[in-house]
């Protein structure tokens, strides 16, 4: 992969690389379905590395406006930092809780929100102190159309952004939708603060030379290998314990958990069922979990597709998922929670499912539909994380029923595939931390909706849940929300589930994020 950036740019922001003397590059082989061997740099292992993790590829795009992946996510995490955060230390739901932000106060009238920020913030690289300029920019730039932020409906209600002075911010609201703007800044695409001058001056570089203000900064990328972060020695907050991160690029987690087992890799994250049980007999190992469970199987249902657009016939597939007896089968990696919402979330509840397994009653809707025989479904997966064992199961239920065709998509093109809507149903994955982010996915109109689907009460239903001045207002539509969309069964969440990581014993204070694979290594340290 070409690098997407001038080397003599990045060798004017990076410090100079020390010399090693060896480098050997990571090796593995697979014989047949067995793993034989894998090697690591062992120049780095004895030098100033401190932590050895892994990421599935390769850096695709670490801007905060475009942060879609799950390696650039891990990488961001640590780099960037926000306003506000979701605190995950607690249980389910995760409260926000101030970073970059002093103090935040909102108007009674729920429409403006003024922030004070920390004072003697740095930038990497030399790019200086995070002031309110830096902070308008970042989010006004999620409102740029040329931008094409993935951010940029989270940020709708915003009528304007103001700077009163070089350590205040202003938001000012089209409709009081404070609490919920709140929820999507602890978020990493909208939340995430960007240095103007650095933005301007790097342009598309920012895609993977990220310039934040965390305790760590990105150091280089070498393609197809890894890419090392670094200790930023002027982190605002209590430097951490850790000098350097590597993140090896190994998309097989058998590989990884071989790594770790040999002491050549110190933490990876475990989402296959293989990898699980595997990770289970390792020594010297422990297994970590995230608080809470967010990240959703859920299964898109074009609406503009016949006969997915009939309700009798939704209802029928979602009598004839045999939900509980699914994640059963899978395993202890996903839990059953067939909710809009993600049970971590605030205001989540699953009370509104009322298909539970019955073969009679979708055979019977679907004759009342017109289709006593069934009919042709086509059903699109990808092979990431739980994905095609879940679509195998799926098909098994609903093979009773109608004639799935399972249709395995390459990830380099399936969000683009998603988009044509050539399918009946697409089975994907969604973890968010705040309700909004999940209902946008069910909004008319909404970019981040890959159902076509439109139904105005839903449309109302969120828009009085973003509107609300209160928690308790808030919680009663966003409970409408989620019955409305059931009842209508916009889309089929099969399972749900959570962050669970393999790391060695010597390595402490590792914060894992609900979302699969995010952790925090800010406050990571290494038992002597």
């Amino acid at each position: 992969m070409k690098k997407a950036w001038d080397k003599a740019e990045h060798n004017r922001i990076s410090r100079k690389e020390k010399k090693m003397s060896r480098t050997t590059k990571c090796v593995f082989s697979l014989l047949m379905v067995m793993i034989v061997g894998v090697f690591f740099v062992n120049g780095d292992a004895l030098g100033d590395v401190k932590i050895r993790g892994k990421i599935v590829g390769d850096p695709i795009n670490i801007d905060p406006a475009h942060l879609k992946h799950a390696q650039d996510r891990i990488i961001a995490q640590q780099v960037f930092q926000g306003l506000l955060t979701f605190d995950v230390t607690t249980g389910p739901p995760h409260p926000v809780s101030p970073v970059l932000a002093e103090s935040y106060e909102v108007s009674e009238d729920g429409k403006m929100i003024t922030f004070k920020l920390h004072k003697g913030v740095q930038f990497h690289h030399g790019y200086g102190e995070l002031t309110s300029e830096d902070v308008v920019f970042s989010l006004q730039r999620h409102l740029d159309p040329k931008v094409a932020s993935r951010a940029g409906a989270q940020l709708g209600d915003v009528e304007r952004i103001e700077a009163p002075d070089k350590y205040t911010v202003k938001i000012y609201l089209k409709i009081p939708s404070a609490i919920t703007l709140l929820q999507n800044l602890a978020w990493q695409n909208a939340g995430f603060m960007l240095s103007k001058k650095a933005a301007l001056k790097l342009g598309d570089k920012i895609q993977r030379m990220p310039i934040g203000t965390g305790p760590f900064y990105f150091d280089r990328w070498d393609p197809g290998e890894k890419v090392v972060l670094k200790k930023f020695d002027r982190y605002w907050r209590t430097p951490a314990r850790i000098d350097e991160i590597v993140l090896w690029v190994i998309p097989e987690e058998i590989v990884a958990l071989g790594a770790l087992e040999k002491g050549d890799l110190d933490i990876s994250e475990v989402s296959q069922l293989g990898a699980y049980d595997r990770a289970k007999t390792l020594k010297n190992i422990y297994l970590a979990q995230a608080k809470g469970n967010v990240w959703q199987y859920i299964y898109y249902i074009n609406h503009k597709m016949k006969p997915m657009d009939d309700v009798r016939v939704r209802r029928a597939l979602a009598y004839a998922l045999d939900i509980k007896g699914i994640c059963k089968r899978v395993g202890p990696l996903v839990v059953p929670f067939p909710s809009p919402l993600s049970p971590a979330v605030f205001a989540a509840t699953d009370e509104f499912w009322r298909y539970e397994y019955d073969l009679d009653k979708a055979r019977q809707l679907l004759a009342e539909a017109g289709y006593p025989k069934g009919f042709e479904l086509r059903l699109l997966y990808n092979k990431n994380v739980l994905y095609e064992p879940i679509a195998l199961e799926v098909k098994n239920c609903w093979d009773k029923i109608v004639d799935v065709k399972l249709e395995l998509i390459e990830r380099a093109v399936w969000a683009k595939t998603l988009r044509q809507f050539k399918h009946h149903i697409a089975a994907w994955g969604l973890a968010r931390t705040a309700p909004y982010l999940y209902g946008e996915r069910y909004e008319t109109g909404s970019t981040a909706q890959y159902s076509q689907y439109s139904n105005p009460q839903v449309d109302e239903a969120i828009k009085k849940a973003k509107t609300a001045r209160t928690e308790e207002e808030a919680r009663k539509y966003w409970r409408e929300f989620q019955r409305l969309a059931t009842e209508d069964v916009v889309n089929l969440v099969v399972a749900v589930g959570g962050n669970v990581q393999a790391i060695s014993n010597k390595v402490k204070g590792v914060l894992l994020y609900p979302y699969t694979g995010l952790i925090d290594l800010e406050k990571a340290y290494i038992l002597k």
